[in-house]
């Protein structure tokens, strides 16, 4: 090779693409610095594993114009390796099996690099990683092993000191036998065309554009018509037509508000498919339903729900759904952004209305409470009043009184109070229903217009406030019809009557009551006490802790008709004992209990003293 006065190579005698550029660690450490910063880790390291690759086909390339002996050149790799500065030694076995001297028909190994430049200027640069980093030394091996054994090799690392582990180790497989695990590795040794990327990219973000754009002409829409004045139906019914997907808006318990792109019977079906399915799951927590206080995805046999919460004042008061039957596309990341808008679009509405709502409300429980204390002095102004307030107290009404309490507690909360009153007022609303709703001695009522159809439907009312105030229990009592309003305290008392009658029933209709709540709208109240302490003896002394105990004994042995083993399981009493407080009780009041005529009259008494509120059982 001729050489120049200035010691440098003549360009004629370069072989083009061979020449060797030498660099340091710390400098060559800057450009990968650079590259990652610059193209992101993904790509960067495509384009590591890519120089890796050309640098060590290149080196294999030189190396088989030596020698054509795979053997040779097999043992070079590590000498040639080794030359290029990457790494302080290499350890490594290989398992080879050959077709002859000269061609292999199958190759593996494994082994470890010794002080990888990469991993220490990873470490330098960018910190502890969670993912092997060698990727220069990764395409070496891989090209170089590739281009000698002329088929594809390819080398991954398995543990690397930049991520903590204590030395960066490989293994070498062919291609074929890597299988799967080597899938998405095979991607980054394929280079992509920047521009082909750059115009992907482009069209993602005309896409996502697009997407924004529709998004906000969509919330756009939504806010406009809540300006405008429409209800919850308007909305499902805006979304539906603009989405073409069908929507429901529904309460804490799935119970239906309001759904647009199904008719009635499909969305019972999937209502009922759904809420079976999350009773059965939701059984190990005690409770009917979950809350569900994110965005989240439901599937059954026949449906998936895309449903989001409704959130009123941090407080989740119902979902907004999305619903796509089996045989129609699934949900899709970009809907989610539409049911979002779609819920605060509910909320903003149900925020509005509840400011309104509340006023409102207040003044029709005050109104309904100056009614039961009879503070309104003509029939008429109570009718005009009523009006005012939305409802017709001239037809014939009802009077509902509901109590609750909590396990373990005799007092109740006023917030909760509050709190519950709102959520029956506002589900009443919400399905159209008329009625006046308030407090009178810690009890609610509601004053229920026979033409409001809630009557029909107070399970309903119940299972929403037992699923939206699940720590009380609740029991609702119902009058006879009545005609006119003046008469309202007599239906009151009926509802009050009911109510204490309602034992094992949750709710309990004062007509069901039979003999005793005709006995007890006689208002022979006085007559019926003294009745009960002549029939009932030394055991009317009401208040002391042995004759309650005795008491209710003497009610549960009747009430199952004076049958021991029921009485015994009910008390949770053994037979000895069951005895022993029945003869006590026989000997009190000196009457035999299995006398039906004596025993009928005594449960007639207990019942009607239990309606007056003389008795607890």
């Amino acid at each position: 090779m001729k050489v120049n006065s200035g010691n440098l190579l003549e360009p004629n005698y370069i072989e083009e693409g061979n020449k060797k550029i030498l660099t340091t660690a710390g400098a060559f450490g800057l450009l990968r610095k650079g590259i990652i910063e610059n193209l992101g880790l993904k790509r960067a390291k495509g384009f590591l594993l890519r120089y890796g690759w050309s640098l060590g086909v290149s080196n294999a390339e030189e190396a088989m114009l030596t020698s054509t002996s795979i053997d040779y050149l097999i043992k070079q790799a590590a000498v040639l390796h080794l030359g290029t500065g990457h790494i302080g030694d290499v350890q490594s076995e290989r398992f080879i099996e050959w077709v002859d001297s000269e061609n292999i028909k199958t190759i593996s190994g494994k082994g470890k690099w010794i002080h990888s430049f990469e991993a220490q200027e990873h470490l330098k640069h960018h910190g502890k990683s969670d993912m092997p980093v060698c990727h220069i030394l990764t395409g070496y091996a891989s090209g170089y092993m590739s281009t000698i054994c002329k088929k594809s090799l390819i080398v991954k690392e398995i543990s690397c000191v930049a991520k903590g582990d204590p030395e960066c180790c490989f293994e070498m497989k062919p291609q074929e036998d890597w299988g799967l695990e080597i899938q998405e590795e095979l991607k980054f040794y394929h280079e992509s065309n920047i521009i082909e990327e750059l115009e992907y990219t482009y069209e993602q973000l005309l896409e996502q554009r697009n997407y924004i754009d529709k998004v906000s002409k969509f919330h756009k829409k939504l806010t406009e018509s809540i300006s405008n004045g429409s209800n919850l139906q308007d909305i499902a019914d805006s979304t539906f037509g603009l989405l073409k997907i069908p929507i429901s808006i529904e309460d804490l318990s799935f119970q239906k508000i309001v759904y647009a792109g199904m008719d009635e019977d499909e969305y019972s079906s999937l209502s009922k498919e759904l809420k079976d399915s999350l009773i059965r799951k939701n059984r190990k927590n005690n409770k009917p339903l979950p809350l569900f206080k994110e965005t989240t995805r439901l599937k059954t046999e026949n449906q998936e729900r895309l449903v989001t919460p409704i959130i009123v004042q941090k407080k989740v008061i119902g979902y907004c759904t999305f619903l796509y039957l089996k045989e129609t596309e699934k949900s899709s990341e970009n809907n989610i952004m539409f049911i979002e808008r779609v819920a605060n679009a509910a909320s903003l509405y149900l925020l509005n209305e509840k400011t309104s709502f509340e006023a409102l409300e207040k003044m029709k429980g005050y109104f309904l409470e100056q009614i039961l204390k009879g503070q309104y002095s003509s029939r008429e102004e109570i009718i005009n009043r009523g009006r005012y307030m939305g409802v017709d107290l001239e037809t014939p009404f009802y009077i509902a009184a509901i109590d609750y309490k909590e396990n373990g507690k005799t007092s109740k909360d006023s917030n909760d109070y509050e709190q519950i009153l709102e959520s029956i007022a506002k589900y009443l609303d919400i399905q159209g229903y008329k009625a006046l709703i308030g407090q009178y001695e810690g009890k609610i009522i509601m004053l229920i217009p026979e033409s409001s159809n809630i009557l029909p439907n107070m399970e309903k009312i119940l299972k929403h406030i037992e699923t939206t105030h699940s720590y009380y229990n609740y029991k609702i009592g119902i009058s006879d019809k009545a005609e006119e309003i003046e008469h309202v305290l007599e239906y009151l008392d009926e509802s009050l009557i009911s109510l204490r009658m309602s034992t094992e029933k949750k709710i309990i209709h004062f007509k069901d009551l039979g003999i005793v709540g005709i006995l007890i709208n006689s208002k022979n109240v006085s007559g019926i006490k003294k009745i009960a302490k002549q029939e009932l003896g030394p055991l009317y002394k009401l208040g002391e802790g042995k004759q309650k105990e005795l008491l209710k004994t003497l009610y549960v042995f009747l009430s199952n008709g004076g049958k021991l083993q029921q009485t015994m399981d009910d008390l949770s009493l053994s037979m000895s004992g069951l005895m022993y407080r029945i003869n006590k009780i026989e000997n009190l009041i000196n009457k035999d209990l299995r006398d039906s005529s004596q025993s009928y009259q005594l449960l007639l008494i207990l019942d009607s003293l239990l309606a007056l509120g003389e008795l607890e059982i």
